[in-house]
């Protein structure tokens, strides 16, 4: 796969990479997609009723979770309307958001004059990053970061392409994906300031992205969304100097070490003369630094970490990653240009086993949560829905009850099991007050968690 814009690539062979890749990351994921809802899912799902159009209208002035995040209620509307509530479904569906991603970067990458097998390389670092990827595909709920680069990037490839209008309106849509799609705009236009684009389209885009944010802190006004001062602790934000140097490796570790790796697996196979970047590398360089930093300013003030905020920051830097492999390309020799190729095809299949084990607590949290539901079904039926059910939780191994359902439980019992019923978690979950739960004052049935398995108690 040659990397070089100067040399021709045979269409062919960039297929067969690309479907090397694409069977690596399904062998990777797609087992382990949609075993059941976990913790936040359950609100998704029963706060995004999509039964008719005003109901659509309705998920974009209203904050029923304390995010506003419309694009995300529709996501969640469209699945429950089109397969109920059955987990794969849902699944699947970020399987094929975080696909359309990949897609995105690759276009981005080619609008910033990337050539194609590079373009190839920046999607495939960001895909199977360790980090953050995983959590957004196996975690239904994940797709709050999925969509928020999905708009993102398409955001950015219009702008790179002079779509200058288009790109904010898909900017606009990345805000009412995700909180960190406010900063989508400011990040374009300090790379249209830095590469220095025509002043009429710049002038055209900071108008139509200022009206895009304009509407949208409207909106979220009116939505009765969390705000800086009324969010819960943990998304206070905190602008102080010993916030951002708590974050800030964290973050750098979750969104550049995958790449790192890379580059240093390339450095060892091809041993590239490391050359002066050209024009056009310097221009992806650029952007993807200043990607990086635009899109971490708001998490690296949050007492909160997550991998999830690292889907969106590691785009620019497997855009940094593809431009210096690009500029040391040419002067690889063919013979180890095709080592590096078979190397970097073949390592996302060595590194299954890796893969296999981050994902499995994930899968084991979704597997208890229907498991759980199932006995509560089971429970409704026999005893009918005035009955209360103590889950006792084991705290001293995953997964746990808490882990699966938090303080949503009685969200997940009213969605999924009927007739409903009252059950509680023993010990109670970590924000049951702040959530407003109460101990029942009696207990009708009890189950232990023993080993992963819920068992009957006398």
């Amino acid at each position: 796969m040659d990397l070089d814009p100067r040399h021709s690539q045979p269409r062919a062979r960039l297929t067969v990479a690309v479907g090397a890749l694409l069977t690596a990351f399904t062998l990777i994921y797609l087992p382990f997609v949609g075993h059941g809802f976990v913790k936040d899912d359950f609100g998704w799902i029963a706060r995004s009723p999509l039964a008719s159009w005003h109901d659509a209208g309705v998920l974009f002035v209203t904050a029923p979770s304390g995010f506003f995040r419309p694009m995300v209620s529709v996501s969640f509307g469209i699945n429950r309307w089109l397969c109920g509530l059955t987990p794969l479904c849902y699944g699947l569906t970020n399987f094929a958001l975080v696909l359309a991603c990949g897609a995105a970067i690759y276009a981005l990458a080619r609008g910033l004059e990337l050539p194609q097998g590079a373009a190839v390389f920046t999607s495939a670092v960001w895909l199977f990053n360790w980090h953050g990827i995983n959590m957004a595909t196996l975690w239904i709920s994940g797709r709050t970061a999925l969509l928020a680069v999905l708009f993102g990037v398409t955001a950015a490839a219009a702008l790179v392409r002079g779509g200058y209008a288009l790109a904010a309106a898909l900017a606009f849509a990345a805000m009412l994906s995700k909180e960190e799609g406010v900063l989508v705009p400011v990040v374009l236009l300090a790379w249209l300031l830095v590469a220095r684009r025509p002043l009429a389209g710049g002038i055209l885009f900071l108008v139509s992205s200022a009206a895009a944010e304009a509407l949208y802190l409207f909106l979220r006004a009116r939505s009765g969304a969390f705000t800086p001062g009324s969010a819960p602790p943990f998304y206070q934000l905190s602008f102080t100097l010993s916030r951002v140097l708590d974050n800030l490796p964290g973050y750098f570790d979750r969104t550049a070490t995958f790449t790192l790796v890379v580059l240093t697996l390339v450095a060892v196979v091809c041993r590239p003369a490391w050359s002066a970047l050209r024009r056009a590398d310097v221009r992806v360089v650029a952007f993807g630094a200043i990607w990086w930093i635009g899109t971490l300013a708001i998490t690296v003030f949050l007492p909160v970490r997550s991998s999830l905020y690292a889907c969106l920051p590691s785009i620019g830097i497997a855009l940094v990653g593809a431009a210096l492999v690009t500029a040391a390309w040419p002067a690889v020799t063919p013979d180890r240009q095709r080592r590096a190729v078979w190397a970097g095809l073949l390592l996302p299949f060595a590194l299954w086993p890796l893969y296999y084990t981050r994902n499995r607590p994930s899968v084991r949290e979704a597997e208890l949560s229907a498991r759980t539901l199932r006995t509560l079904r089971d429970v409704a039926r026999e005893r009918g829905g005035v009955v209360v059910v103590l889950l006792k939780d084991d705290r001293s191994v995953r997964p746990t009850l808490d882990n699966a359902f938090g303080t949503v439980l009685p969200v997940a019992v009213d969605l999924m099991v009927s007739p409903r019923l009252t059950a509680w978690i023993d010990p109670p979950p970590v924000d049951a007050a702040l959530a407003g739960l109460q101990t029942p004052s009696h207990i009708d049935v009890r189950y232990a968690l023993r080993n992963g398995e819920l068992v009957k108690e006398p």
